[in-house]
């Protein structure tokens, strides 16, 4: 009886070896083209996303809201009828490719103060085109290699090379101004999504900021910065205003500011303070009109006791990156017309204040 011809062990283990390499080079071919189609479709989104904008601003005179924007469709209502510039917003697809994070694979659209410009966010997980892998930040001018999810953590602060020099961050511009060994902003922040006061501001941890304007007014949030609850300026989530978070303070703390930039603690202010000849002196040069150039507007606060004080237009109150036991942070408060900073004092942190930002 003659033997049949068949395979051996050894040869049965190798065509299974063969198989099992041909099929992972197969499924990782197979991830990596869909990767890159998911990144196609990012460039590809914001770019339709980006004309429909444009659209919008020669009609309106502006760019939308971001409550505009988060409603899915751009539309404009005028007495002859509504405009439709695009019915659906795209959203960025949902898997998260190559070193992206995941608060960096979103589309975040920011309007400046007056919606003059805007930025949108988004990542890209390899090469596309002229546009290298990882954070990109679209706004009028084109596309930039930046982080501006939320124009807080992670942010460049566009156009700034030397203090003196006036920078874009989240679509304002912000100038700088050297005082001593220190260089600040010259005037407060005002980014983030407004919401109404006595809602609370939400979690910042993602990079996410919403601010309060005074009276619930644009224009006020526009002339003299936005107030923050302190947990907002700090880039924490909401309850770090009511718990012990110092553990998560860093040095420098970079919060709401862009990168290279940080809130102050107490003891940078007291720095400044004492560089303009002490609280006697200071609260005068730190004013409208002072020789230092901080330019401290008088933006008043919002309290939950009190909603927006009375009083708007005779103090600035402005958070540090200090915390004062589970519930508070220290401060410092310019009086107008007044030659006094006042030192050593704290505010609840749920209230809202002024923030700055003091370069690294």
């Amino acid at each position: 009886m003659k033997s049949k011809k068949a395979f051996t062990l050894i040869e049965l283990l190798v065509v299974i070896a063969i198989i099992g390499i041909l099929t992972t080079v197969a499924v990782v071919a197979l991830n990596n083209a869909r990767a890159k189609a998911r990144d196609a479709k990012r460039v590809a989104d914001i770019k339709q996303i980006q004309t429909a904008l444009e659209l919008f601003y020669n009609d309106m005179g502006r760019y939308p809201t971001a409550a505009e924007f988060n409603s899915g469709s751009l539309l404009s209502t005028s007495s002859v009828g509504t405009t439709t510039y695009m019915a659906v917003i795209p959203e960025a697809p949902a898997q998260v490719d190559g070193g992206c994070l995941d608060t960096q694979n979103q589309f975040i659209y920011l309007a400046s103060a007056n919606e003059s410009s805007y930025t949108i966010s988004y990542c890209l997980g390899g090469t596309t085109g002229s546009l290298v892998a990882g954070p990109k930040c679209a706004n009028p001018s084109g596309v930039t290699d930046a982080d501006c999810s939320g124009g807080g953590v992670g942010s460049s602060f566009d156009g700034f090379a030397a203090c003196g020099d006036t920078g874009t961050y989240g679509g304002e511009a912000y100038a700088t101004v050297e005082i001593g060994t220190q260089c600040w902003f010259a005037k407060n922040i005002n980014i983030g999504s407004k919401i109404l006061g006595f809602a609370t501001q939400g979690d910042a941890s993602s990079g996410i900021f919403q601010k309060w304007c005074y009276d619930d007014s644009t224009v006020y949030c526009n002339t003299y910065g936005a107030l923050y609850q302190w947990h907002t300026i700090m880039g924490f989530a909401q309850t770090c205003d009511s718990t012990d978070c110092s553990g998560q303070i860093e040095t420098p703390h970079q919060g709401i500011c862009p990168t290279g930039w940080h809130i102050p603690t107490d003891d940078e202010w007291t720095t400044l303070i004492n560089y303009l000849g002490g609280a006697s002196v200071a609260g005068t040069e730190l004013q409208v009109g002072g020789s230092s150039g901080f330019v401290a507007q008088m933006g008043g606060i919002f309290s939950y006791y009190a909603g927006f004080c009375t009083g708007r237009d005779s103090y600035n109150i402005i958070w540090s990156a200090s915390p004062y036991g589970t519930t508070g942070a220290w401060q410092r408060t310019i009086n107008a017309g007044s030659a006094t900073v006042v030192n050593g004092n704290y505010w609840l942190r749920g209230a809202g204040l002024s923030a700055r930002c003091l370069m690294d």
